[in-house]
């Protein structure tokens, strides 16, 4: 018996997908290389969903309801909603593809997608928590570029405390650069860039770091971080308050114009 039909649909709404994807499959009398047409992708990659080993993505789940009529991209959207992925990475990061609004709070530290490759290399050094730091750093440079590229189709709010942009113990040239490229960001339409300053170092961000997503789909979420991950939150009340934490975040930050005028004077004390 392959791995396949061992699946226990009961286990997981992932399993129930994947022996509903197999069953719909047979039901229609195809081979794993017709839905491989389907979804514009190898025949492998099918056998992997069926088998559970992969989670089916979301453009192939609509490319194969639109070909059967089935429902496997609300089943998919379920399973995302109801936490049954342990990899909170790739649910933000397919929250944030696409989407409209992104706005950001990193308690402290410069947040991505602004982050540099050098000021990420140094936060993740000082952590000692990651093994592997030039892989970290690779993957934040990713999302960095998913983010940036998408804007000004999408609009980007950051709130950064003050302390984070001449952080002690950071090399200066890391500062210089961090700084230097936090300024054009900031420049950019569509990307809203505010600082706290030190003098209102005292705020409800203090709780935790978090971002807001208004999805493709006009879905407001939100992504907590935590000290082992993270997790999503869907339920609506939560959304809210997230989102009001945020505003009284931001009454105490400066203006945009404001800010770049901060950055550019740090900048002026480093050279």
């Amino acid at each position: 018996m392959g791995v396949a039909e061992m699946l226990n649909p009961e286990d997981s709404l992932w399993h129930f997908m994947a022996v509903y994807l197999r069953k719909e499959r047979h039901r229609r009398k195809l081979s794993l290389a017709d839905v491989a047409k389907i979804i514009e992708a190898d025949k492998s990659r099918v056998s992997n969903y069926e088998a559970g080993r992969l989670k089916i993505t979301r453009l192939h789940a609509e490319a194969i309801d639109q070909a059967w009529g089935t429902m496997l991209a609300t089943l998919r959207k379920f399973a995302v909603k109801l936490g049954l992925d342990a990899d909170w990475a790739k649910q933000l990061w397919e929250f944030e593809d696409g989407a409209l609004v992104i706005k950001v709070y990193v308690n402290g530290v410069v947040p991505v997608p602004f982050q540099t490759e050098g000021y990420g290399a140094v936060i993740l050094e000082l952590s000692r928590t990651v093994i592997d730091i030039p892989d970290a750093v690779r993957r934040r440079m990713g999302r960095r570029k998913q983010l940036l590229e998408q804007v000004p189709q999408m609009t980007l709010w950051a709130l950064i405390d003050e302390r984070a942009l001449t952080p002690p113990g950071y090399p200066e040239q890391v500062v210089r650069e961090q700084l230097e490229d936090l300024l054009v960001q900031a420049s950019r339409p569509g990307i809203s860039v505010r600082v706290i300053p030190d003098v209102s170092s005292v705020h409800v961000g203090g709780d935790g770091s978090f971002e807001l997503i208004t999805t493709a789909q006009g879905e407001n979420v939100a992504y907590v971080w935590a000290q082992l991950g993270g997790r999503l939150v869907h339920d609506a009340p939560d959304v809210r308050e997230l989102s009001l934490r945020y505003d009284r975040i931001g009454a105490k930050a400066l203006t945009e114009e404001a800010t770049r005028e901060l950055i550019a004077q740090k900048l002026e004390r480093l050279t």
